[in-house]
C-alpha cells in the first residue's frame, strides 16, 4: 500500500479555506458560515454560529464567496 503524504486539495478547492461563504445544497438548504476544512470531494466543514457544521460533498449543489 502507497503511503500518500503529499496529497493535495485541488488549488480551486483551495482557495475557499478561511472565506466567508454561502453553501447551497441539492436539497434546497443553504448555510453561511466560514470554511475550516475542504477536500476534494467537496466534503466541507463549515463554521456556523450554532458551531461547526459537516456537509457531505454529494450533497452540495453550489459554494459563493461572500463579498
Amino acid at each position: 500500500m502507497e503511503n500518500n503524504n503529499n496529497f493535495q486539495v485541488n488549488k480551486q478547492f483551495a482557495l475557499f479555506k478561511g472565506k466567508d461563504v454561502i453553501i447551497g445544497l441539492k436539497n434546497w438548504d443553504e448555510y453561511e458560515g466560514k470554511i475550516i476544512a475542504i477536500d476534494n470531494f467537496l466534503n466541507t466543514v463549515l463554521e456556523i454560529d450554532e458551531g461547526l457544521k459537516v456537509i457531505k460533498g454529494g450533497k452540495v449543489a453550489f459554494i459563493s464567496i461572500k463579498e
